[in-house]
């Protein structure tokens, strides 16, 4: 571990020009890609980096650790506290259950292996000097998770960022289906 010379994007963006600013997002991308090449080791679940626990304070548990889930079907499961829709009643609007059991579904069917996840890309979690990205700090919410999992985080974990919102495309591959699961799990058991 060192002491990493920089400040968080945030800072450093308002005095970048567009064309560095570009430069900065292709930085994140090649960083990004990177992680996703990692091989995770044979059988692997959703995890941590050792195979133990996970940490995410925007999961609202008793506990603040969870996992590790032998699959990421397992893994959902937990998310929505081991809810099967066809068993939810009185939903005062309709599009909620519907939503639910979208979300279900989609959550239930089949995966991708996990990938290697940072899991808190905010802004200020990015420092930058002189124009290159110098560190991406506060890893302890990483590990082997869905490969959505990184950008439904930033997404969703910058509800009041939307300028960052807006920036997520250009070094995190979108996926808006997978967001609008996120938020329906979120609205029904978490953090909005």
């Amino acid at each position: 571990m060192e002491r990493i010379q920089g400040v968080g994007f945030p800072a450093a963006s308002k005095e970048l020009s567009e064309e560095s600013l570009e430069n900065i997002f292709t930085q994140l991308k090649d960083m990004l890609e990177e992680l996703r090449a990692l091989q995770p080791p044979p059988d692997i679940g959703v995890e941590s980096c050792v195979g133990g626990s996970l940490y995410d304070s925007r999961i609202l548990r008793k506990v603040s650790r969870f996992g590790p889930f032998k699959t990421i079907q397992e893994f959902h499961l937990y998310l929505r506290e081991y809810c099967d829709p066809s068993t939810i009643q009185n939903v005062e609007i309709a599009q909620d259950l519907e939503d639910v059991k979208d979300m279900a579904a989609k959550q239930d069917g089949p995966w991708p292996p996990p990938v290697f996840t940072h899991g808190d890309l905010n802004p200020y979690n990015i420092l930058v000097r002189e124009g290159q990205v110098v560190g991406l700090i506060d890893w302890e919410f990483s590990g082997w998770y869905p490969h959505y999992w990184e950008y439904t985080s930033a997404w969703c974990g910058n509800i009041l960022r939307t300028g960052w919102r807006d920036q997520l495309h250009k070094f995190l591959d979108p996926f808006p289906e997978e967001v609008k699961m996120e938020t329906t799990r979120q609205r029904w058991w978490g953090e909005i």
